[in-house]
């Protein structure tokens, strides 16, 4: 049996299947002449309530008067449909999202006949669209902008200032020492303190001021409408200060700081891109020079960071290459002149790097997150020289390896030395963690440390330049120090300088005191070994026993002592 599309009753059931969709049926003049089932559901309005009535009704107040059914109607016609999302109006006058398809109907002869409209409930799924566009551009951890809404704010904060002949100052803002809170405390707490930190921001600023979270310890400020430059710089110091009060969390009371460079539109650049990188070349310059303050752009600084750029890729380059070496230098015990240590210097061959410092070396490490691999290959290196030595029948020795801040907070630093140990065959109570006070300033935090696993593991602790100032006697009684050594500013000047005498005397003594060892450094002379001798200084290291030397030299002279017999006697013959 065919069945007849223009039945009445078939007409009515296909209505009656579509109970979710509103189909309405529109004269040409946009008059409703059908309305099914699925449309007195969705609007609340009867067949008899709408039909002969305007379906522009339907629409909300602001798309009436913008006359958006004459424009969809229209796009029906070029098109064949037109489908959109837009507010309707229900019979409670109440509005809701609506998706909906608008065809034009044609009669057997191709002439216009009306529309077909059919539409259905969107509501869940724009709000759901919304939601996803307001996620997509925020930081869900602090509830700020993240870095998509942050490059369409700058873009229309710089079409603004340009049309307006005013200033947007960029801000970038980088948390000190945050990195060792998550580290020491956990994440949860470092997301706490991250939603704290965005707090503090959030009030210092203007309420005008836009501010984003890039991800990490990383955040953004953007000061619109701004006719003078130096205005930056007084927000910055206030966020600075701001930063550097305590954070009190839980039971917790957390030190960090801020490091913030600055860059300015038009005066630095109109690309915005290129403003973001300005103010990462500035705050590079503030954390270069110590941290805890804020630094303009300058093209000075932009040449560096361009230079600096290069020295990391040769330090990646230098670590993977292995051009780099370690050198000795033995520590002598005062008493009857046996080698009872040996400390690991770091030397790099690599032609583009030869020229740096070795604590520069160390600073471009830390900066370009190699710190960590190039302190393993350290320890590794001078426990693999530890090991030929005592296998060449050298008396046992401490290996004494330098260690800063960013190694310390490496969560893998136990089981990378434990691997080291077991690798080469020594035991913890073979190595002596040496890190400055400088050092343990970036470190330090109360509680439990990574140091104290190190010193459960049986590996020593020194403190190295002692005296040279940052609250040295306060770390002495919160950290397990086993040995302070002797900085050489106290050492170069005795015995002719009674000052210097006093110090160095004082210093030795506190160390007895306190029971730990001492080993004095820069000793050059004869004169400042006997009055160290005489101030029953522990250990002396110096050039005035041996230079620092490569492996190979190194095993000589140690070779050289044990062929001597008397370690004690030759003295005043040691290489220098």
């Amino acid at each position: 049996m065919r069945l007849e599309i223009d039945s009445p009753g078939l007409l009515s059931a296909l209505l009656e299947s579509m109970g979710d969709y509103a189909v309405i049926l529109i004269d040409p003049d946009g008059i409703v002449r059908l309305w099914s089932v699925g449309a007195e559901r969705l609007f609340g309005y009867s067949a008899d309530e709408m039909c002969g009535r305007p379906v522009v009704e339907l629409f909300s107040a602001q798309d009436r008067e913008s006359g958006v059914l004459d424009a969809t109607l229209h796009a029906a016609l070029q098109d064949g449909r037109a489908w959109d999302i837009r507010r309707l109006v229900r019979r409670n006058a109440s509005e809701f999202w609506a998706e909906c398809l608008l065809s034009p109907v044609r009669d057997a002869r191709g002439r216009l006949a009306g529309f077909l409209k059919v539409a259905r409930d969107a509501t869940a799924r724009k709000r759901d669209e919304e939601k996803m566009m307001l996620l997509a551009r925020m930081d869900p951890l602090t509830g700020l902008a993240n870095r998509t809404a942050l490059d369409e704010k700058l873009v229309d904060i710089a079409q603004s200032s340009a049309r307006t002949r005013r200033m947007m100052v960029v801000h970038m803002i980088d948390l000190d020492h945050f990195k060792a809170v998550n580290d020491r405390y956990g994440h949860a707490m470092g997301d706490e303190l991250l939603r704290h930190v965005a707090q503090r921001i959030v009030h210092v600023v203007r309420s005008a001021d836009f501010v984003a979270r890039l991800g990490g310890d990383e955040f953004v400020l953007v000061q619109s409408d701004v006719d003078d430059p130096t205005v930056g710089g007084r927000v910055a110091a206030q966020v600075v200060d701001a930063l550097a009060k305590p954070f009190r969390i839980d039971s917790a009371e957390l030190h960090i700081g801020a490091s913030i460079g600055i860059a300015v539109f038009p005066r630095d650049s109109v690309d915005t891109k290129q403003l973001m990188r300005m103010a990462d070349v500035a705050l590079y310059k503030v954390k270069s020079d110590g941290r805890g303050g804020y630094h303009y752009f300058t093209e000075d600084m932009d040449r560096i960071a361009h230079r600096l750029g290069t020295d990391r890729a040769m330090l990646r380059e230098a670590l993977d290459c292995e051009a780099f070496t370690l050198h000795y230098q033995p520590q002598i015990d005062t008493r009857d002149g046996r080698v009872v240590g040996m400390e690991a210097l770091l030397r790099c061959e690599h032609p583009a790097l030869a020229g740096y410092p070795v604590h520069e070396l160390i600073s471009l490490a830390e900066s370009s997150g190699l710190i960590r691999d190039l302190g393993v290959w350290c320890l590794g290196e001078a426990c693999r020289q530890a090991r030929a030595w005592r296998d060449m029948g050298i008396p046992p020795l401490r290996m004494c390896v330098n260690f800063c801040a960013g190694e310390l907070n490496d969560p893998r630093l136990l089981d990378r030395v434990a691997e080291v140990l077991e690798r080469t065959q020594l035991s913890s109570g073979d190595i002596e963690i040496e890190i400055t006070e400088q050092q343990l300033v970036d470190y330090s935090r109360p509680g439990d440390t990574v140091l104290d696993d190190l010193r459960s593991m049986g590996a020593s602790l020194a403190i190295d330049d002692f005296g040279t100032g940052y609250s040295s006697l306060g770390y002495l009684a919160k950290l397990p120090v086993d040995r302070i050594k002797l900085d050489r500013t106290f050492v170069e000047r005795v015995p002719e300088d009674p000052l210097s005498c006093t110090v160095a005397l004082a210093i030795v003594n506190l160390a007895h005191t306190l029971e730990l060892g001492i080993v004095a450094e820069g000793v050059e002379t004869e004169a400042q070994s006997r009055f160290l001798e005489d101030t029953h200084c522990e250990a002396q290291q110096g050039f005035y026993f041996s230079r620092p030397l490569d492996r190979n030299v190194m095993t000589r002279w140690l070779l050289g002592r044990n062929d001597s017999g008397n370690a004690k006697a030759v003295r005043g013959g040691m290489l220098r």
